[in-house]
């Protein structure tokens, strides 16, 4: 099966509830690039938590009815979020390893009285953060009784993403919150007795935290070589991308890399190139690979910012910065917002998704040197098949198989640079009396120099009815298949990869796993 064959299409969509004010009149709800978090079950009932800025949260999730699954959409009402509040960001600590189940965070302003200032009336904001758990036995899990147990803490800067990592603490793991602030640090929650809440100094534990220019907007942590080693990513305001690479038990910088962005970094993302999957214990062949878990592992770190094309910087901790790949075309949709990392198309390699405030889901896929002339032949009997047929049911991401050709579909180029125009995407452009010459520019601008060089193409490219907040991966229907968790500015949705297509991929896999047992000498079985 071919790559491009792969169809994902909306399972469910669950919109925010919208709010009413003091008028009557109802206003639509709004998200953002912060205010959504996924809750992992140990029994496989994984949930979506999404807000909107007015405080009003849901939860979405597929229940069990005798064989059936329900998708349902359920609010719950958080206490201690005054009416007039505007939540900023989200985060959900699934602690069941530690018998503690679910804690979450909610960071918000709210409008103060107004006071009296010599130059005239101001109004004043202040700005707190809820820790929402639960001390009744057997209710760790259940987010209406989680719901009612808060801690406020006052804060005194301008929150911005809540998030959540791991410290070595007294020779024990302990889950912590961390939230960049408008004072440029990072500040760091850690759960003292009696399961409260309270801020330590991040320094003692994150030394990378120490001195930084300006405001974190987004972080990423990944632990190797048995949580001894930590790789942090940070994404600043100004455009600085720092990476840093630290001793985890002795809390000491090892090395530091630092590059810049013309605009504010919105995402960041540390990833491995390939899934990392072990295979059964009973299959013991020469054939298989052996395991990667005593070596250094190869990370990848994608960098999105707000005016620029996303790039990759490949294998960081040998190459540091310098070894890059761009995504073609992921600035093309006004600015791009959000990016996850998933294995699409079940080839075992990582794809890289990108969410943008003009609407659009783009899929990157990498391709190798190798594989160029064999995938530009590909594409050229795929180009081929298509003009000759005028009906392609089959496909339903037919417009975006192009990889930067010109072969456009004249109907959709159409849409898109109508739409660009209307909300003023892509400001880079300076020829807006050629546009369909600007877009193609566009993605010859992005693509590498050579013909034959490793690079990264899109894969295909979904459009949404509002701009995209956030993107993620969970296995939300509990079948053991990750799922896509779209959060557009209005809701949620739900995408999956086409049952049929994913039964054929799994009854080949499971023929050359067969095989593979088939052939497998006696000598090397378990006796």
């Amino acid at each position: 099966m071919t790559r491009n064959n792969w169809k994902w299409s909306d399972a469910n969509f669950s919109s925010l509830p919208s709010t009413e004010n003091i008028f009557g009149i109802t206003t639509t709800p709004q998200t953002n690039i912060y205010l959504h978090s996924k809750v992992l079950d140990p029994d496989g009932s994984n949930k979506v938590i999404i807000a909107s800025l007015a405080g009003k949260i849901v939860v979405a999730e597929y229940l069990r009815s005798f064989d059936n699954l329900i998708p349902s959409t359920k609010e719950i009402h958080f206490t201690y979020i005054p009416g007039d509040a505007e939540l900023i960001s989200l985060d959900v600590i699934s602690k069941f390893n530690q018998g503690n189940g679910i804690v979450v965070g909610i960071t918000f302003i709210k409008q103060k009285q107004e006071i009296h200032l010599e130059d005239g009336d101001r109004g004043c904001t202040q700005q707190y953060l809820n820790i929402y758990s639960s001390c009744e036995p057997g209710e760790e899990s259940q987010l209406e009784s989680i719901a009612q147990g808060c801690l406020t803490i006052d804060l005194d800067f301008v929150p911005y993403q809540l998030t959540h990592s791991q410290i070595i603490s007294e020779g024990h793991k302990q889950d912590v919150f961390l939230l960049g602030g408008s004072d440029n640090k990072v500040h760091l929650y850690k759960e003292g007795l009696q399961h409260r809440f309270r801020e330590e100094d991040s320094d003692e534990f994150f030394p990378e935290f120490q001195d930084l220019d300006s405001c974190v907007q987004w972080l990423d942590i990944e632990y190797y070589e048995s949580d001894t080693r930590r790789l942090t990513a940070m994404g600043h305001q100004t455009g600085l991308v720092k990476l840093a690479v630290v001793d985890a038990v002795k809390t000491e910088i090892l090395q530091t890399y630092v590059t810049a962005h013309d605009s504010p970094i919105t995402s960041v993302r540390l990833f491995y190139p390939v899934t990392n999957f072990s295979p059964p214990p009973f299959v013991k062949s020469d054939k298989i690979p052996p395991s990667n878990v005593n070596k250094v592992p190869i990370f990848h770190l994608l960098v999105v910012s707000a005016l620029s094309p996303a790039v990759v910087h490949r294998d960081v901790l040998h190459k540091q910065l310098n070894d890059s790949l761009i995504l073609p075309g992921s600035n093309a949709y006004d600015i791009p917002l959000c990016v996850c990392v998933m294995d699409v198309d079940f080839d075992g390699q990582n794809e890289l998704l990108v969410g943008t405030y003009g609407q659009e889901l783009l899929a990157y896929k990498f391709v190798d040197s190798s594989e160029n002339i064999k995938q530009a032949e590909e594409n050229s009997d795929e180009i081929s098949k298509s003009t000759n047929s005028t009906d392609d049911t089959r496909n339903r991401h037919k417009s975006n198989e192009c990889k930067y050709s010109y072969n456009f579909d004249e109907d959709l180029t159409r849409s898109n640079l109508s739409r660009k125009t209307k909300s003023q995407e892509n400001v880079s452009v300076e020829c807006p009396s050629c546009e369909s010459t600007c877009l193609v520019h566009m993605y010859d601008n992005a693509c590498p120099s050579g013909p034959h060089q490793a690079h990264y193409s899109l894969l295909w490219q979904r459009s949404f009815s509002c701009p995209v907040m956030g993107v993620d991966r969970l296995d939300i229907v509990g079948d053991g298949l990750d799922d896509l968790i779209v959060v557009t500015q209005k809701g949620v949705h739900i995408v999956q990869p086409d049952m049929f297509d994913v039964a054929q991929v799994c009854s080949e896999r499971l023929q050359m796993l067969a095989q593979v047992i088939q052939t497998t000498k006696p000598g090397d079985e378990e006796t």
